[in-house]
């Protein structure tokens, strides 16, 4: 499988570029394949693992995944929000809180 460092990404635009390990051309990562793989916000320098396919004429990167040590990574801080997200958003939904 192939490996990878996020050369860039923008939301905005919903695509951006990986540059392989085995020094071959950049891989295009489009937004919908970083949510199909439920990934966090990536941030330039991430190692992904991806396997390569096309997307038109272009090779694109999907069945995206974190290297290891970037998993590790994860800040706990975010963990913790989204904790907070899911249970404001259950409170709502079932009534406990407004808002």
């Amino acid at each position: 499988m192939p490996t990878g460092k996020l050369k860039w990404f923008d939301t905005t635009k919903g695509y951006g570029f990986i540059t392989s390990d085995d020094g071959g051309p950049d891989v295009f990562l489009h937004l919908s394949k970083v949510t199909e793989a439920n990934l966090p916000t990536l941030q330039p320098g991430v190692r992904l693992r991806y396997v390569l396919g096309r997307q038109g004429n272009k090779v694109s990167a999907h069945d995206l995944s974190l290297m290891p040590d970037e998993a590790a990574t994860r800040s706990p801080a975010r963990m913790i929000d989204g904790d907070a997200d899911f249970e404001a958003e259950f409170e709502r939904e079932w009534g406990l809180r407004r808002g």
